[in-house]
């Protein structure tokens, strides 16, 4: 079934069985990991984050401290390779401005910054290496308790609390953002995005017209504050190396480009942004619990 709820399963089976599902899944890339390199973080991480969104559905019936618990175990088990994931975003988003750079000449423009971020990937991927075996009987852990979570009693009421707190708090990030639009507030703000869009996914088959038109709105807001977080992300990483001379030039040429498509994301992410947040968060949670009434459980 994926990342849903079904139409006629009880919502406490449907919440523990995604949030089974994702775990199971992360568990999965961690004892058979994949061949290309870097996939198998990625995919454990997006695992993980799209079970703590699952997770704060239930914040309502198992209440702010458990919740926030088993959240920091997940948000560790991640940890666990975030300095290896951060060096390979580095280096992909190098690469993909060099591969833009490439279409009008042929000769790689950045070579001696793609070297330097190479060999620290080869680095992190070697201080990191077995990471798996850490993360296993964590997972593992977590998985068990969840399953004894007491959603019994978890009702639609709360589920749409949930998701209106997390549009609100989306609401706020723009605010924050449009008032001061640096770095810090565009990714606090793509978070909730990120948040609410995996959300409105577990959420979609109640209503598959009007939540997926929503899920990709969401998703294509994410998508844009993301690449500009990856733009900013290793602009901050290269600036450590202004006094490089043997690095100078392809240093303002690359900080040139990103800058010139950094602005650009912004712009368009801000005016999407504007659109998508523009509903009430309590009528923005009226138009699901709407569709929650024709749901047969």
């Amino acid at each position: 079934m994926g990342f849903r709820l079904k139409l006629r399963e009880p919502l406490p089976d449907g919440l523990k069985r995604v949030f089974r599902e994702q775990i199971d899944s992360a568990l999965r890339m961690c004892r058979h990991p994949a061949k290309e390199r870097g996939v198998t973080v990625h995919e454990v991480r997006k695992h993980l984050k799209k079970l703590r969104a699952a997770m704060r559905l239930a914040v309502g019936e198992v209440g702010k401290k458990r919740h926030a618990r088993e959240d920091c175990c997940v948000r560790e088990i991640g940890r666990l390779v975030s300095d290896l994931r951060d060096s390979q975003v580095r280096l992909q988003t190098l690469i993909h401005l060099r591969d833009e750079a490439a279409k009008k000449s042929t000769k790689n423009p950045f070579p001696r910054i793609e070297e330097l971020l190479s060999l620290e990937r080869e680095s992190f991927s070697a201080a990191f290496d077995g990471w798996q075996k850490q993360a296993i009987p964590k997972l593992e852990r977590v998985e068990e308790r969840l399953s004894k979570w007491p959603l019994t009693n978890i009702n639609w009421k709360q589920i749409c609390g949930a998701v209106e707190k997390i549009y609100k708090r989306g609401q706020r990030g723009l605010a924050k953002t449009i008032k001061k639009p640096v770095p810090e507030n565009f990714h606090a703000w793509r978070k909730r995005v990120k948040d609410l869009w995996y959300q409105l996914r577990i959420l979609e088959p109640l209503n598959r017209v009007v939540l997926e038109e929503m899920a990709h709105d969401a998703d294509v807001l994410g998508e844009l504050l993301g690449r500009e977080h990856d733009f900013d992300f290793l602009l901050a990483r290269l600036d450590k190396e202004s006094g490089d001379d043997a690095l100078r030039d392809e240093l303002a040429r690359l900080q040139k480009l990103v800058r010139k498509r950094g602005r650009r994301l912004c712009r368009d992410a801000l005016e999407l942004g504007r659109r998508f947040y523009a509903e009430p968060p309590k009528a923005f949670a009226k138009r699901i619990s709407i569709f929650i009434d024709k749901r047969k459980v």
